[in-house]
């Protein structure tokens, strides 16, 4: 499986979660919804500022996954939680050159993302503290309670 080298920037990242969810309109009243997929794909468009290398390295990437469209590629994005990390990617279309500005390229590409396996009982563990008022700071970073709460509460004045 081909890993893609460049992350995308920042500035020109988005994407949309699979959700596998259906609604269904009533007259009258609330859609009725229900969950049809487990595992829909994700929608991410990506953008990359590069110089001429970059560009060229971009386009040889997009023609050798196309001559092997079936194959998966890894990128770097950050969809199912706030960490950068390796996702199953296709190209959904071809990469498109925005602008071109000196040795300066532009390229925008749109991919279809395999979701990474989440843990269903750490995302009730937070939404859960959240209906309860928590810090959710107070949640994931618990080493910095333990260095600097804990500890000197422990330790006392020395």
């Amino acid at each position: 499986m081909h890993k893609l080298l460049y992350c995308s920037t920042q500035s020109g990242y988005s994407a949309q979660l699979g959700d596998g969810v259906i609604s269904q309109e009533l007259d009258g009243g609330a859609p009725r919804f229900r969950r049809a997929l487990k595992g829909s794909y994700h929608t991410a468009s990506v953008q990359w500022v590069v110089q001429e290398e970059g560009y060229q390295y971009l386009m040889a990437f997009y023609r050798v996954w196309a001559r092997n469209p079936s194959q998966r590629f890894l990128a770097k994005l950050c969809i199912d939680s706030p960490v950068v990390e390796d996702y199953q990617c296709y190209f959904s279309g071809s990469p498109r050159l925005t602008s071109k500005e000196a040795g300066i390229y532009t390229v925008t590409a749109e991919f279809r993302v395999k979701p990474l396996n989440t843990d269903p009982n750490l995302d009730n563990s937070i939404v859960n503290a959240g209906d309860k008022g928590v810090d959710l700071n107070d949640l994931t970073n618990p080493l910095e309670i333990l260095v600097n709460e804990s500890l000197p509460k422990a330790v006392g004045k020395l």
